[in-house]
């Protein structure tokens, strides 16, 4: 670059350009050589202009004798396009600057970071802090050991994210149980089972410890199940998620998503954690999924159904329940949360909704849903 033909401002806002032109063509540079250079950059490169700051990035970014702090300084510029170039650079970065630019964003530099090898394990945590789970997964699939305690820490307060990752997570077997429970309604078929397993090994030790075979069974008064039935048969698809709301005491919106499942092993556990009989629980899933599913795939339903005990249904139920907690406090959900719009949840009445949910027939089902125990 021939600085005689600019002006005095645009060679002083150009200098450090040229520097590191000349930098970069020298084969190597001393420890005092690399210093003064990297305090002239320090000095220099926030009143370098946009253009310049992204041929610098370019011509720095490969040079291998590029000081660190230069291209910490590269990788912390506010033009996402100039700390881009920098991420990209083989050259190893430090934690801390890492997890500066990962909480600072854009989505697009936290996937570039978390395409690096070698990441150290504070940055790795930063990303499952604020990446979304396009960047987590791709992290995931490519560095499965990433997913630590901290990790999944940090995944169990992004509440949507987790969801998003849910079938992933499950088929790593990543997942304690009771959040495999609770993240039933986000796993496929495979992670649905998983779940179902894991709920019926608990039954199991819990049918040990106690020594009552009358844990396994389901305590919900018979009136109770009469109208669920009623509801499913007779009110359609949005009167029966209110009524499954009420019993089980479950969020609506839950319920509504556990009606409309095009899957059925939600409502498969409801079923079964509500006792109702073989035949009861086959014209229910008729009845709700009969237009969606063919016919083999509603045998598997009955399968399932008939091989699932109330008490490990109850499990999963109860994970389901706690869901009231997050629904009740909306302020601490998720920007970008997606609105349900179900057939249950587009037909749902206003008396499905949580605290005001009871119609004439619920009131007449308290104070007592199930049986005493």
């Amino acid at each position: 670059m021939d600085l005689s033909l600019e002006t005095d401002r645009n060679r002083k806002d150009r200098v450090l350009l040229a520097a590191s032109e000349l930098f970069a063509t020298t084969a190597s540079h001393d420890g005092s050589e690399a210093h003064i250079f990297a305090e002239l950059f320090r000095q220099l490169l926030p009143a370098t202009p946009d253009a310049d700051r992204l041929r610098i990035a370019e011509t720095l970014a490969p040079y291998p004798h590029t000081p660190p702090a230069c291209l910490a300084q590269l990788m912390a510029d506010a033009n996402e396009d100039v700390a881009a170039i920098a991420l990209n650079a083989a050259a190893p970065f430090s934690g801390p600057d890492l997890v500066r630019r990962i909480a600072r964003g854009p989505e697009r530099l936290r996937a570039i970071i978390a395409a690096r090898p070698d990441l150290p394990r504070d940055a790795v945590t930063a990303l499952f802090h604020f990446a979304d789970a396009d960047t987590l997964r791709a992290l995931l699939t490519r560095e499965p050991e990433a997913l630590d305690d901290d990790a999944l820490a940090a995944l169990s307060e992004r509440k949507e994210v987790l969801r998003a990752l849910a079938d992933l997570l499950a088929r790593r077997k990543a997942l304690p149980s009771t959040q495999l429970f609770a993240l039933f309604l986000d796993l496929d078929h495979a992670g649905r089972l998983e779940a179902i397993a894991a709920a019926e090994a608990r039954t199991l030790s819990e049918l040990v410890k106690r020594q009552d075979p009358r844990v396994l069974n389901a305590a919900f008064k018979p009136e109770v199940l009469k109208h669920l039935v009623e509801a499913a048969l007779n009110g359609g698809a949005a009167v029966f998620a209110a009524h499954l709301a009420y019993t089980l005491d479950i969020p609506a919106e839950t319920a509504a998503r556990i009606v409309d499942d095009p899957g059925g092993e939600p409502l498969v556990i409801c079923l079964r954690a509500l006792g109702t009989s073989d035949a009861d629980g086959g014209r229910i899933l008729v009845r709700l999924l009969g237009q969606r599913r063919p016919l083999a795939e509603l045998r598997d339903l009955l399968a399932l159904l008939n091989s699932i005990t109330p008490r490990a249904a109850m499990f999963l139920i109860h994970e389901w329940q706690s869901g009231r907690e997050s629904a009740a406090q909306p302020a601490q959900q998720g920007v970008h949360a997606p609105v349900y719009d179900g057939l249950a949840q587009a037909e749902r009445p206003t008396v499905a909704k949580s605290g005001t949910r009871r119609s004439s027939q619920d009131r007449a089902l308290a104070p007592s849903r199930r049986e005493a125990s």
